[in-house]
């Protein structure tokens, strides 16, 4: 809704762009050191400091419509979030056991996407609770503000959990030094990690490209009012989530993980591209529920793979690795869709989004699918 928001207070487009692209830019700028703070102070820590700091963030960025203001307030909740991204694939590999994690990592997505379909279900009829009581109509920029504000109380309730949380690592897991830490003594999996991160790379430009701008697509391409707005994406949210929990581990079991990856992403870029094109807007509603489920499906299979390629020491500097090229590269796509979508042009962003949807899906399986088939026959011939 932030962006609807922005549009409210009367900024454009390439100025909503440029804030997404701040907000990316410094969650991947973070991301690398939050990987390595992890690896040496534990997932635990980095939790409550990605906590913490986004509601003060949040906070000042919710409360001044001052442009300058907005760009750093905006760059300090990336940050914050950047620390959160980093530490839950390798706190799910380190307490759980291999025949749990296509599950848990298919229900942390899901549980993700569940209370963004909450949230934007609520994004769409806030804003007329609150413009009656604040006397606006509910498109107005105030009425909106304080539908997001409701959004820092339950940051700190997520708080609460984390004080029951404990983590299980051996002393051998640990990085032993900053020292150690920050020359990068803890990687071993350099090859992997490169073409993790190469593959990053790539998903990022189209996340920059499309993914925070499908409210503005229905907002200014469609012209819907908010509450059609936030209902759509919360049926979005919550056919993604569905699809995760369920088509999931069944891709993981029958394909494994890379060719999962690969199936995934392929449905998703046909459907990108009829939205942008066809101008039923059923249609496009259609398309858009499938690309968020494919979409959906492929990133918690990202998330597990990748924490299942590295060793345990090395794997919050992997995440870091990874989310920091996929956030600084997202940074400038966003920015750009920002400028051809304030032309009226949202085929041509979609159309430049698809093509790089489709590029990390043969990526991964090139990359990947020869190395996961090795792993999943290890077992057996041990047996034998």
């Amino acid at each position: 809704m932030f962006a609807l928001y922005l549009l409210a207070a009367g900024f454009n487009l390439e100025y909503i762009g440029l804030v997404l692209a701040i907000n990316l830019l410094f969650h991947g700028i973070m991301a690398f050191p939050a990987g390595l703070l992890s690896d040496k102070l534990g997932r635990r820590f980095t939790f409550v400091v990605a906590s913490s700091s986004a509601v003060v963030f949040r906070a000042f960025l919710l409360f001044t419509l001052d442009p300058f203001w907005v760009l750093i307030f905006m760059a300090g909740s990336g940050m914050g979030d950047g620390f959160h991204a980093v530490a839950s694939g390798p706190f799910i590999m380190e307490n759980s056991e291999p025949e749990e994690r296509p599950h848990l990592f298919a229900l942390e997505s899901t549980f993700l996407m569940l209370s963004a379909f909450v949230g934007s279900m609520a994004a769409g009829f806030l804003p007329a609770f609150w413009g009656g009581i604040l006397g606006v109509i509910p498109a107005h920029y105030s009425a909106l503000r304080w539908a997001l504000v409701i959004s820092l109380p339950l940051t700190l309730v997520s708080l609460i959990p984390l004080l029951f949380l404990r983590e299980r690592r051996l002393p051998q897991d640990m990085v032993e030094s900053f020292a150690e830490l920050f020359t990068l003594r803890n990687i071993q999996s350099r090859g992997t990690i490169v073409r993790l991160v190469a593959c990053a790379v790539v998903f990022g430009l189209a996340f920059g490209l499309i993914i925070p701008f499908y409210s503005v697509f229905f907002r200014e391409g469609h012209l819907l009012p908010y509450q059609s707005v936030g209902t759509i994406m919360a049926i979005g949210f919550l056919g993604s989530a569905v699809a995760t929990l369920f088509l999931g581990p069944l891709l993981t079991r029958r394909y494994g993980k890379a060719r999962g990856i690969w199936l995934a992403l392929w449905i998703a870029v046909p459907c990108v591209l009829l939205m942008a094109f066809i101008p039923s807007l059923p249609l496009v509603v259609l398309f858009f529920l499938l690309q968020r489920a494919f979409w959906g499906i492929s990133m918690p299979l990202r998330n597990q793979l990748a924490m299942e390629l590295v060793v345990t020491r090395e794997r919050g500097t992997t995440n870091g690795l990874i989310h920091a090229a996929f956030d600084i590269l997202g940074s400038p796509a966003a920015a750009l869709a920002g400028l051809i979508m304030a032309t009226g042009n949202f085929a041509l962003a979609f159309s430049i989004a698809a093509v790089f949807m489709a590029v990390p899906g043969l990526m991964y399986y090139y990359f990947f699918a020869k190395i996961e088939d090795q792993q999943r026959l290890r077992p057996q011939v041990r047996r034998a």
